[in-house]
């Protein structure tokens, strides 16, 4: 009988040969293992002699094979995913010409621009007198808004060690979203500049940046997980583990007293530096309660 627990093992050892060792097919193993080792001996009370009771064993193990071994390529298909964190895997020179393309149109832009400016500088009666703008904005509204379009599209079907890449049509809305808000913020000024009305260069921002902010709102509100297996694996172990420190009562305990000191003190000083120095500083009180909170509740996590 140890000889065919140890053909037993060897066989099982074999169904997961080449992949990636870990603590679930470790367990996965071990239960394959049992199974066969148990139908081996009823086997055997059969009649059966020791050869015959493992063929049969194994022969009825069917889809759980296929089971095991599509769970252990599961497996190594997530631990190579996570190796290889370069986003270089994933861009071909297609891509990566037109990820080029994109930032050689921004900074051929702000290069027009700035000449542009030193152009109307030069041709102005001295420092002092005003300078028209109107071109500088005029170049960067239109490449700026291009190359913003065409990062955000590249970015959104970019498949990443943690993402899988957005459909195109979905990604089409979203460069819609941008190049209408980047087209309104940049359209401000130049209203702004070229009618001096303050306004007229509000009411710009109706037809353009408003239905961007809308749509964008209504995209990132609708959006689906793009996340690849062994990211959502990892979210749902840290938020497994601050689950269990938070169930702690002691943890909460200890958290409770460390933050309601944290803002009594703060509180305390808002009102201090309020009546000395003003409401221009003492705001910036809260920023750094917040900021310490957020420390004491990563070494509450990792004391815990």
């Amino acid at each position: 009988m140890n000889n065919s627990k140890t053909h037993t093992r060897d066989y099982v050892d074999s169904l997961f040969s080449g992949y990636e060792e870990n603590a679930e097919l470790k367990d996965f193993k071990e239960e394959l293992l049992s199974n066969l080792d148990e139908k081996i001996a009823n086997f055997m009370q059969k009649n059966m002699n020791e050869e015959e009771a493992y063929q049969k064993a194994v022969s009825q193990l069917g889809d759980i094979s296929a089971l095991a071994d599509e769970l252990a390529l599961k497996k190594r298909r997530e631990v190579f995913e996570e190796a290889y964190m370069d986003i270089k895997t994933y861009m071909n020179t297609p891509r990566v010409l037109l990820y080029v393309a994109c930032g050689l149109l921004a900074a051929f832009g702000i290069v027009i621009a700035g000449v542009v400016y030193f152009a109307e500088r030069m041709n102005s009666q001295d420092i002092g007198s005003y300078i028209n703008l109107s071109g500088v904005f005029g170049v960067l509204l239109v490449f700026i808004t291009i190359s913003v379009a065409g990062f955000t599209f590249l970015g959104l079907t970019q498949e990443s060690a943690a993402l899988y890449p957005m459909k195109k049509k979905r990604a089409l809305l979203y460069t819609l979203a941008a190049a209408l808000i980047s087209f309104g913020i940049l359209l401000f000024p130049l209203t702004l500049v070229s009618t001096g009305g303050l306004m007229e260069a509000i009411s710009v921002l109706i037809p353009f940046a408003l239905p961007g902010t809308a749509l964008l709102a209504f995209l990132v509100l609708r959006e689906q997980d793009r996340s690849k297996p062994w990211v959502r694996h990892r979210r749902e172990e840290m938020i497994k583990q601050e689950m269990e420190v938070f169930n702690n009562p002691d943890t909460a305990r200890k958290f409770g007293l460390v933050s309601g000191a944290i803002w009594i003190f703060a509180l305390a000083l808002f009102f201090v530096i309020t009546f000395s120095a003003g409401l221009l500083y003492s705001w910036t009180v809260f920023l750094f309660a917040v900021g310490t909170e957020l420390v004491a509740l990563s070494r509450v996590g990792k004391g815990a």
